[in-house]
């Protein structure tokens, strides 16, 4: 039974307080993001030496796709059963540890291949145990915030997280160039490891003890807008994730480094995380949805700019700009979501929002190798384009926040017995 401990005003001041566990969440995971980031570059210039006896004719940028697509794939996959699972036990911390163990083993058995099909396999099973994690580590967020203070704590996080995730690939181009891509991964399982021995020793469990009273009509009305949340969230990936695919003939084409390159993939997650944190917190005050809408249609024409870069400068600027109208959409579509969920069998509920992201990252490589191989280069860049501002179109009619957005809501906290 549930016991009553209290009731009160989601905008009172004391609930206006950012949990300290949030942050100690964010800093023990920033390393593993890092090498995460490392990878996103490093692999798909890594094929080019590795010989393969699958289609060994498969254009390059179609090869880079499919192992960036699998990776996102199994993620994808193993992420809703992860969700509930976790949900179900009440338990998230271990399947952190557990993802953070096979992320760590991994990395450091790609120095290790010989083949693209050996590559493909460990991509497969690091995208599984990646995929435990992120539903676990969403409902912890979750459970350290509130209505009022949910866009700001999810931009705080993804801030942290992101800034880790951005300096990644500069990080490993520099290395891959400088030294080799074995010390890179090497370096890749060292950050993994650095994340796991922080998360065990400094991470504690949460339990969803609040359920905020979301009235039934908000209830009903989530059901469906999560679901449209998740189709906005998987185009954002899409559209952000199909330039991997594209790396090997973007560095013939600007006679770009790996360095370059990295740096190229860095700008957008270094100006990403600049403004989650400033943009989480406006949502709160203003609402999400408005938000999101604006970033689905200025994406667009920057993502068609991607396809008519002349220099590695330009690609660098793009992907910048790119970071600010994102944040605009993934930060408040993750609070949004929350809010419609209702503090109740979050794990599962916001899995549809991670699967959604990680589907993105998984069709977005091969949707551009794809098109790019065997139709134009710039062919990928108009067709997301006009995706994007459908999803903006879909998400503007759909969406409906729920009426405790903007403080007015109540929520109780309890003790579970």
């Amino acid at each position: 039974m549930k016991n009553i401990v209290k009731s009160r005003t989601i905008g009172s001041p004391a609930s206006d307080n950012i949990n300290r566990e949030l942050y100690i969440l964010s800093l023990s995971r920033f390393f593993e993001d890092m090498g995460t980031g490392m990878l996103v570059t490093l692999i798909p210039l890594y094929i080019v030496d590795l010989h393969t006896s699958i289609l060994p004719d498969m254009p390059l940028i179609l090869k880079a796709g499919i192992v960036m697509t699998v990776f996102g794939l199994f993620n994808a996959i193993a992420q809703p059963i992860m969700g509930k699972l976790s949900d179900k036990l009440d338990r998230r911390k271990p399947f952190i540890i557990f993802g953070l163990v096979g992320y760590t083993v991994l990395s450091l058995m790609y120095a290790y291949v010989t083949s693209y099909e050996q590559l493909l396999v460990l991509r497969i099973m690091q995208g599984i145990t990646v995929g435990a994690t992120i539903p676990a580590i969403i409902a912890m967020v979750t459970h350290l915030s509130t209505p009022a203070t949910r866009g700001k704590a999810v931009g705080i996080y993804s801030t942290i997280r992101g800034l880790g995730f951005g300096l990644g690939p500069v990080i490993g181009g520099a290395v891959a160039t400088y030294y080799s891509f074995n010390t890179a991964f090497y370096l890749c399982a060292a950050f993994g490891l650095v994340s796991f021995i922080l998360v065990n020793l400094l991470v504690k469990e949460t339990h969803s003890t609040c359920i905020e009273k979301v009235v039934a009509e908000d209830v009903e009305n989530g059901k469906g807008s999560i679901l449209v949340l998740a189709g906005a969230m998987f185009m954002m990936m899409v559209g952000i994730m199909m330039i991997v695919a594209l790396l090997p003939e973007y560095e013939i084409r600007l006679g770009a480094s790996e360095f370059s390159l990295g740096v190229a993939l860095s700008a957008y997650m270094l100006a990403r995380l600049i403004f989650q944190a400033p943009i989480g917190a406006l949502s709160d005050r203003i609402g999400r949805k408005k938000l999101i809408v604006g970033g689905l249609i200025l994406s667009a024409p920057l993502v068609i700019g991607t396809g008519y870069v002349t220099s590695v400068e330009q690609l660098i600027l793009l992907r910048a700009l790119q970071g600010f109208t994102i944040a605009a959409i993934d930060t408040p579509v993750i609070a949004l979501a929350g809010d419609l969920s209702g503090g109740s069998m979050v794990g599962s509920k916001l899995s549809m929002i991670t699967t959604a992201y990680a589907g993105g990252m998984a069709i977005g490589p091969i949707f551009g190798g794809l098109l790019a191989g065997y139709v134009t280069f710039e062919t990928p860049f108009y067709a997301c384009a006009v995706l994007m501002v459908i999803a903006a179109v879909i998400v503007w009619k759909k969406v409906d926040e729920p009426m405790h957005q903007n403080g007015i809501a109540d929520f109780e906290c309890g003790e579970i017995g």
